[in-house]
């Protein structure tokens, strides 16, 4: 029986020269040692490789959280801008709200125009209409709603009250300074420096160097400078009816082109121009005319004149 040969574990090299003078040489190399040699290139190589491919899906990560983090933030932008928008809505419903409550107690006056309700004997206490009361019984037959056309009156109401408010806000009722006594009427009257008779356009209001004087209506400002026989003056157009002039000031507080509301601070009563002591000129002008201003005032009430 052949007996099995064991595998070697060397390898042999052989070298051999071109010069048959030189000696062969021969080694023997284990080969596990040679594999280990042709392993060594490979261990870095395949580290790098895993490392590089672990950064390439790193990097992939990180750009679609930073492309996440871009849509959150934008989401985040919309959200802040929708809250604001929503907390501007709010603040003019408030002041809307505000509105309407301070006219309805400014309406409280037209209660007197609501419909009279009876009880008929033996109702039971159901209450029902007189005719024409633009009143209906609802259908729980307990309370009344307004019919259509009571709440049309009402909006034809409202609509006419911002009417007349904002006609009133152009309108020069309020008074320019105080106190409010006239020293010189509208009209003919004695001149003072003159001697002599001379109609007044405007009326004079006593008055201290240095007393404010103020718009007595919304408008913008046509002239202030010194203007002639007015000393220092201003004019304000309030709309395309009226106009107002404050004479005689000693300081002013406004520029052409301003706009003012009913009872800012215009300037101060002073004693320029043709003037005999500190007062206030005053007029109102009317479709280009000068008118007496007394009937405005009477509209908040009485005053005095010297």
């Amino acid at each position: 029986m052949k007996k099995k040969q064991k595998k070697s574990s060397t390898l042999s090299f052989t070298v051999v020269s071109n010069d048959a003078s030189q000696v062969v040489k021969r080694f023997r190399l284990n080969k596990y040692v040679l594999y280990t040699i042709f392993a060594l290139p490979v261990i870095p190589l395949a580290t790098l490789f895993y490392y590089v491919s672990a950064n390439v899906q790193q990097q992939a990560e990180i750009e679609e959280l930073s492309a996440y983090l871009d849509l959150e933030t934008a989401k985040s932008e919309q959200l802040e801008a929708t809250v604001a928008v929503l907390e501007e809505k709010t603040g003019e419903t408030r002041a809307r709200l505000e509105e309407l409550t301070e006219l309805e107690e400014q309406m409280r006056h037209y209660i007197d125009e609501l419909p009279t309700m009876v009880e008929p004997s033996g109702s039971g206490g159901l209450h029902v209409l007189s005719a024409g009361t633009g009143m209906e019984v609802s259908a729980d037959g307990k309370s009344l709603v307004p019919s259509a056309e009571l709440v049309e009156r009402y909006k034809e109401t409202l609509s006419i009250v911002d009417e007349v408010s904002a006609e009133l806000a152009t309108t020069p009722t309020a008074w320019p300074t105080t106190p409010n006594t006239i020293t010189s009427d509208y009209g003919i009257r004695n001149d003072p420096l003159r001697k002599s008779s001379a109609f007044h356009s405007g009326v004079d209001i006593r008055g201290y160097y240095g007393t404010p004087v103020y718009a007595t209506a919304d408008g913008f400002v046509t002239l202030a400078k010194y203007y002639g026989s007015y000393g220092n003056a201003i004019k304000i157009k309030h709309s395309g009816t009226y106009q107002t002039m404050y004479g005689h000031l000693m300081r002013i507080d406004v520029e052409v082109g301003d706009v003012v509301q009913k009872g800012d601070i215009i300037g101060t009563i002073g004693s320029t121009g043709r003037s005999t002591g500190p007062h206030l000129h005053y007029e109102v002008i009317k479709h280009g005319d000068p008118i007496d201003p007394k009937m405005y005032f009477n509209m908040y009430g009485e005053f005095d004149i010297e």
